[in-house]
C-alpha cells in the first residue's frame, strides 16, 4: 500500500467513523441551546401576540420567526436536520435506551409543549423521534409510564386544538380546516409508546382523555350533530382530522383491540368508534383513500375472527350488509384489469369480512366466548390418574 493510500485511509478511519453515542449527546446540547435562546426571545416579547385575538395566539410564527432570526448560529431548518438525524439514531434499541436514560424524553416533550415559542416544525419533529424512541422498546416505554407521560401527551394533543387557530366562534368555520401536524405526531408518539405493551394499553384504556383523543383524531367530534354537542351546545365542532391523522388512529385503535391483551371490556370501550369507524370509514362516498378503507375492514374482520366481543359490529350488522354487498358488486363489475387489480385487496377483505359477518353470534349466545378450561372434579386423595384420557 502506498504512502498516499495509508494516509487516506488514516484520515478516512480518524473522521469517516462517527460514535453516535457521542453524537447524540452534541446534539441534545445543541437543541437545548438553541430552543432556550428561542424561547427566552419569545418570552421577553410577550406583548407582540395580541390577547384578544385568539388566532393570533395561535399563529405565532411571527414571533417564533423573528426569535429565530436573532439566532445567528443556527436556523430552524438546521434544528429539523438535527432532529431527524437524531431520530435515525434512536431507531436502534441500544440508542433510544440510551437517550431515554440522558433525560432526553422529558426534554422532548417539553419542547413540543412549547405551543406560543417554538415552530410546529420542529415540536412535530420532537414527537416523531419521540415515536422512534418508543416503537418495539419495552424498556423505553416503561420509561415512559413511569414518567407519567399517557396524560402529557394527551394534554398536549388537546391543547394544540386551542392554539392552532382552527378553532372559530362560528362552527361553519371549523368544517373547513383541519388539524395539525402536531396532532399527527402526537398521535404517532402516543400508539408508539403504549401499541405491544400490556400495562401501557391498560393504562391507556382507563384515562377517559385519552379514550377521547382516540375518537376526536377519528373525526367523531368534527361533526355539528356529534355527542359531544349534545352535551356541550357552546362548543363548536373539532377541526376535521387530516388523512395522516385519521391513518394513526386506525392504526392505534386495530392494535388495542385486537392485541392479544385485549378482552370485551376493551371493545366495549371502543364500541363507538368501532362503530364510527363502520359507517364513515368503509364506503367509499364517505372515505376516498383506499388503503384507509382497507385498515377498517381489516380490523373489523379481526374482530369478528378473534371472537372476544363482536356486538359492536353486529349492531350495525345490517348497514354493513348492505354496504358489502353493494360494494362487491361494484369491485367485481369493473372493467378495466389494471383497476380491478388495485381494488383486488379490498375486494377478499369484503368476502371475508361478509362470510364471518353471516355467521357471527351475538357476545351473549356465544358459548365459546371467554370459557373457562372445563375441569372435572377429584377426590382429595386422587393424583389425577383416574380421569379419562
Amino acid at each position: 500500500m502506498s504512502e498516499e493510500d495509508k494516509k487516506f485511509l488514516e484520515e478516512v478511519m480518524k473522521h469517516g467513523i462517527i460514535d453516535e453515542g457521542e453524537r447524540m449527546k452534541t446534539i441534545l446540547n445543541t437543541l437545548v441551546q438553541y430552543l432556550d435562546g428561542i424561547k427566552e426571545k419569545a418570552d421577553e416579547q410577550p406583548k407582540a401576540i395580541p390577547e384578544k385575538d385568539p388566532v393570533s395566539v395561535g399563529s405565532s410564527s411571527s414571533t417564533v420567526a423573528a426569535a429565530a432570526s436573532s439566532c445567528d448560529a443556527i436556523s430552524v431548518d438546521d434544528i429539523e436536520t438535527l432532529l431527524c438525524e437524531l431520530r435515525d439514531i434512536v431507531e436502534q434499541i441500544d440508542y433510544a435506551r440510551s437517550f431515554a436514560a440522558m433525560g432526553g424524553i422529558p426534554f422532548l416533550i417539553g419542547c413540543a409543549s412549547q405551543v406560543t415559542s417554538f415552530p410546529q416544525s420542529i415540536r412535530a419533529a420532537c414527537l416523531a423521534v419521540l415515536a422512534t424512541l418508543n416503537q418495539n422498546n419495552p424498556a423505553v416505554q416503561y420509561t415512559m409510564l413511569e414518567q407519567g407521560n399517557i396524560p402529557k401527551l394527551v394534554d398536549l394533543y388537546f391543547s394544540e386544538y386551542l392554539v392552532s387557530g382552527n378553532q372559530s366562534s362560528n362552527a361553519s368555520d371549523t368544517t373547513t380546516t383541519t388539524t395539525t401536524a402536531v396532532h399527527a405526531a402526537a398521535m404517532q408518539a402516543m400508539s408508539s409508546s403504549v401499541r405491544n405493551h400490556d400495562m401501557a394499553e391498560k393504562i391507556f384504556c382507563m384515562n377517559q382523555e385519552a379514550v377521547k383523543m382516540m375518537e376526536s383524531a377519528l373525526g367523531m367530534y368534527s361533526h355539528s350533530d356529534s355527542t359531544m354537542q349534545q352535551q356541550q351546545q357552546s362548543q363548536p365542532p373539532l377541526p376535521v382530522p387530516t388523512n395522516a391523522l385519521k391513518r394513526k388512529a386506525l392504526f392505534f385503535l386495530q392494535a388495542l383491540v385486537t392485541s392479544d391483551s385485549s378482552d370485551a371490556s376493551r371493545i366495549s370501550l371502543f364500541q363507538r368508534a368501532i362503530q364510527y369507524v363502520s359507517h364513515w370509514y368503509m364506503d367509499p362516498n364517505l372515505q376516498s383513500h383506499a388503503d384507509i378503507r382497507e385498515m377498517a375492514l381489516s380490523m373489523l374482520t379481526r374482530i369478528l375472527q378473534q371472537k372476544k366481543s363482536v356486538n359492536a359490529i353486529l349492531d350495525v350488522k345490517s348497514y354493513l350488509v348492505d354496504l358489502g354487498v353493494k360494494r362487491i358488486q361494484e369491485i367485481r363489475a369493473l372493467d378495466e384489469e389494471e383497476e380491478k387489480e388495485r381494488m383486488r385487496e379490498e375486494l377478499e377483505l369484503w368476502e371475508l369480512f361478509m362470510s364471518l359477518l353471516a355467521t357471527a353470534v351475538r357476545d351473549e349466545v356465544n358459548p365459546n366466548r371467554d370459557a373457562e378450561v372445563l375441569r372435572l372434579p377429584m377426590k382429595n386423595d386422587d393424583k389425577g390418574d383416574t380421569l379419562p384420557q
